[in-house]
C-alpha cells in the first residue's frame, strides 16, 4: 500500500480497530529456528531482566525532551504531545514514545536475516571444502557463490534499514557522527551474523558479544529518534507493530513518513509486505497513526514540578511494538 492517497486519521479513546497488525521478534519462525538464534545469541540475565533475541528489547530514552530536542535539531515540527512536554517541561501525560518502523518488524527482520547468513555461512564452507577434493568441480563452485551472495543479502537488508534510520538523525547528529555510526552499524551487523567458526579462536566471539552487537544495531537504528516520536499512548497501543506514520498538521504523511516507509518498502521480505502486516485500520478503513504534528509555540513553563528527564513515569510511556 502506498502512503500517497491512502486515508490516515488519529483516533480517539472511542475509535475502534477493525484490522490490528500484531506480530513480534518470532514471528514466522519454527522451533527449531528459535532454538537455532537461541543457541546463536544466548539468553542473558535473570527473572524480569532476562534477555534475549526471542524477546521484545526495549532501549530508548524514556524522556520526552530527548524527543523533543531530536525533532527541534532535525527541523520536524513536534506532535501535540512533544510540544506539551516542552511547555511543561515534563514528560506529557497519556502519552508514550511511539515507532515509526516498529522495533518488533526490526528484531523479526535481523532474526531472520541471522538464520539466511547462517545458511549461507554454511553452504561457503560445504562448497569450499568440496572444491579441495575437486577444483575444477562447478557444482562446487556454484555452491560457493551462492553462499556468498546469501550472506551478502542479509547483510545489505538489515544495512538498509540502518542507512534508512540513522539518514533521520541528520541535525540531530552531525554528518561525520551519522557515518560513524553507519560504520558501527556495519560492524555490529557482521559481529551479530557471524557464528561459531575457526574465527572464534581469534577474535573472541561469543554469544554474549553477538548480542551485544544485536542490541546495539538495534539501538542505534530502530530504538533510536529517527525512528522515534512522542505520540498518543493509546492510539499506540492500538496499532500495535508494523508501519505507524507520522502525520503532519494536515493529517498527512510526513517526508519523514514517506522516506521511512519507501525504506521498508524497498527493504522488508515479502512476508511482511502484506496488507495485514503493514498497517493498522479502523473499522472505517482509514489506516490508523499514533501521532500528528502541530504548528503551535512551545513557551516554557515558569515552575515545572518535575523535569522532562524524570524517567518516573517510564512504565506508562514504554509501550511494546
Amino acid at each position: 500500500m502506498k502512503l500517497k492517497g491512502t486515508s490516515f486519521k488519529v483516533g480517539t479513546g472511542s475509535t475502534k480497530v477493525g484490522s490490528q497488525v500484531k506480530y513480534g521478534p518470532t514471528a514466522d519462525l519454527s522451533d527449531a529456528q528459535k532454538k537455532k538464534l537461541l543457541e546463536h545469541y544466548g539468553t542473558h540475565g535473570k527473572g524480569k531482566t532476562q534477555q534475549n533475541a526471542l524477546t521484545r528489547l526495549s532501549q530508548y530514552s524514556s524522556s520526552h525532551s530527548t524527543f523533543v530536542k531530536a525533532a527541534e535539531s532535525s527541523k520536524r515540527p513536534l506532535t501535540a504531545q512533544e510540544l506539551t512536554a516542552k511547555r511543561t517541561g515534563q514528560n506529557a501525560p497519556n502519552a508514550s514514545i511511539n515507532h515509526v518502523i516498529a522495533a518488533g518488524t526490526g528484531q523479526n527482520v535481523l532474526n531472520h536475516e541471522t538464520l539466511r547468513f547462517q545458511e549461507g555461512a554454511k553452504r561457503t564452507q560445504d562448497g569450499l571444502a568440496a572444491l579441495k577434493k575437486d577444483p575444477a568441480s562447478q557444482a562446487a563452485k556454484k555452491q560457493v557463490a551462492q553462499g556468498l551472495a546469501q550472506q551478502a543479502a542479509s547483510v545489505g537488508r538489515t544495512q538498509g534499514y540502518s542507512r534508512a534510520t540513522l539518514n533521520e538523525r541528520q541535525g540531530e547528529l552531525t554528518q561525520k557522527q551519522v557515518l560513524d555510526k553507519r560504520r558501527d552499524a556495519m560492524q555490529g551487523t557482521l559481529t551479530a551474523l557471524q557464528g561459531k567458526d575457526s574465527r572464534q579462536r581469534v577474535t573472541g566471539d561469543t554469544p554474549a558479544k553477538r548480542f551485544d552487537a544485536y542490541k546495539g544495531v538495534m539501538k542505534d537504528t530502530f530504538d533510536a529518534p529517527g525512528n522515534l516520536r512522542v505520540g498518543d499512548r493509546t492510539q499506540n497501543t492500538k496499532v500495535s507493530t508494523g508501519f505507524d506514520a507520522p502525520l503532519d498538521k494536515h493529517g498527512k504523511p510526513t517526508s519523514r513518513a514517506e522516506r521511512l516507509h519507501d525504506a521498508h518498502q524497498t527493504y522488508a521480505p515479502d512476508r511482511l509486505l502484506k496488507d495485514d502486516r503493514v498497517f493498522t485500520k479502523d473499522d472505517k478503513g482509514n489506516v490508523m497513526s499514533s501521532s500528528m504534528e502541530t504548528d503551535g509555540v512551545a513557551t516554557a513553563a515558569r515552575k515545572p514540578k518535575r523535569k522532562a528527564n524524570d524517567s518516573s513515569d517510564a512504565p506508562a510511556t514504554k509501550r511494546k511494538r
